[in-house]
């Protein structure tokens, strides 16, 4: 379905491996294809060459993830700090390939799962675009964007995706999805929780691919949100396998019930089709098949706003939320601003360094 084209300026604004656990990460977030065409064609609104996103301008077509996902406003950030402006379109990421070939879209987006996992719909893209080449980032933009603490910036290397043009590395916005839970979450359950879940590490791949990063102990506190506390078992936790920071906080407030066998531990993320979720399915039966003390559930959500008001009405025990998500809650901006109870974090799950891609030309 046609997609709203806006114009932009930054005046106004800002290894593959299961290759079907890349899938649902495009599928939770993607949108509608900008059915439009614009006027000035392909690379750059005429014969341009696009080498680095400074090179984007007015007349170059950019679809900085689907609009209305969860990551298009910091990646519309990003894009402020390097460009003077340009077109913004909407193309769902299985669609980059044929909108960038019919001149709909000049640069679209890319991203690799914890890093190292090439989607599905990237591979895609690479096939259908002859020369599909990774944007890189000038020195200056790199510093606006360190400088921005809305920001979270991290390298990533490009150069492993097969049959693509790209720098072998790239400062690329990141986006951490971590788990949270309340504050005043009973101790033991959390405890419980990941002391099960670190006794099967070695064995989640086998779970879920996804996972399988979580056999490194500093996995587990990678990429946590400033300014939002660790729940106090998780900071117990933390501390006895040997990977607290001084620089974290803990969050007080949860008391020792004793976890028993009727105790629900109640994991949000997004929807079924999803590599989210399927990583979470894995997650729950991970530490189903370590304990009896508690059961986990891996549920479906509509998205972070559906994730943290089920932690507001006690209808889910841990949810996965993002960095920037995590600061709007802490600004208490929107419709965060009705949550009424103290956000804690419990454990990394998953990060997506986002990139922006081109067609290198002939």
């Amino acid at each position: 379905m046609a997609g709203k084209r806006t114009r932009t300026d930054s005046g106004t604004t800002r290894r593959t491996l299961l290759a079907a656990t890349g899938v649902g990460a495009a599928t939770a977030l993607a949108g509608c294809i900008g059915g439009e065409t614009s006027g000035n064609g392909g690379n750059g609104g005429g014969d341009q060459t696009l080498e680095t996103l400074s090179d984007i301008n007015e007349e170059t077509s950019v679809s900085p993830t689907p609009s209305g996902s969860g990551t298009a406003p910091a990646l519309e950030r990003a894009l402020d700090h390097a460009t003077d402006g340009y077109d913004r379109v909407s193309t769902s990421y299985g669609e980059q390939g044929n909108a960038i070939n019919e001149n709909q879209l000049d640069v679209g987006v890319g991203t690799l799962m914890n890093f190292s996992i090439t989607p599905s719909w990237l591979q895609q893209t690479a096939s259908t675009v002859g020369n599909l080449r990774v944007l890189d980032v000038t020195d200056e933009t790199e510093q606006a964007w360190n400088d921005d603490d809305r920001l979270l910036i991290q390298p990533t290397e490009t150069g492993q995706i097969d049959n693509v043009d790209a720098p072998d590395e790239v400062p690329a916005p990141t986006f951490a999805y971590n788990f949270v839970s309340r504050a005043d979450l009973e101790y033991d359950t959390v405890y419980t929780f990941l002391e099960t879940l670190y006794e099967q590490k070695d064995e989640l791949a086998e779970y879920n691919g996804l996972l399988a990063t979580h056999e490194e102990d500093e996995f587990w506190v990678k990429n946590m949100y400033d300014g939002v506390p660790f729940h106090d078992a998780a900071a117990d936790f933390y501390e006895e396998i040997g990977v607290w920071s001084d620089e974290f906080e803990r969050a007080g407030g949860s008391t020792s019930g004793g976890s028993t066998g009727d105790t629900n531990v109640r994991m949000r993320t997004s929807t079924s089709t999803t590599t989210a979720y399927t990583a979470n399915q894995g997650m729950a039966s991970a530490v189903n098949d370590g304990t009896d003390a508690l059961f986990a559930e891996a549920q479906t959500s509509q998205g972070t706003e559906a994730n943290l008001g089920a932690l507001n009405s006690e209808d889910a025990e841990m949810v996965y939320i993002q960095n920037w998500s995590a600061q709007q809650v802490r600004e208490g901006a929107g419709n965060y601003s009705e949550l009424n109870f103290d956000m804690a974090q419990i454990v990394h799950f998953y990060d997506l360094p986002w990139f922006f891609i081109a067609d290198g030309g002939n």
